[in-house]
């Protein structure tokens, strides 16, 4: 498991991710958004994910490839802007 740190803030489910793909992600559980920080620093946030799936992400061997295989291909996206 490649999570080095999780959090829960109220609704919200932050976890700090030790892989070369993904450097963050942050979860609500009421708004079922998910927003996954890459290691290049672009952000991205996933709708409609639900809780199950979630769950099974933060327990993956790895949440790179979990990612990969069960949330990139399945969800709608939007590239969340970045202040500057």
């Amino acid at each position: 498991m490649s999570i080095k740190k999780e959090k829960l803030n109220g609704v919200m489910i932050d976890l700090t991710i030790n892989s070369s793909s993904l450097k963050s992600a942050s979860y609500n559980t009421l708004t079922e958004k998910l927003k996954v920080t890459f290691a290049s620093g672009v952000s991205y946030r996933y709708s409609d994910v639900p809780m199950q799936l979630i769950t099974k992400f933060r327990v993956a061997k790895s949440q790179g490839q979990f990612f990969n295989k069960n949330i990139s291909p399945n969800y709608l996206y939007k590239k969340v802007r970045t202040s500057k």
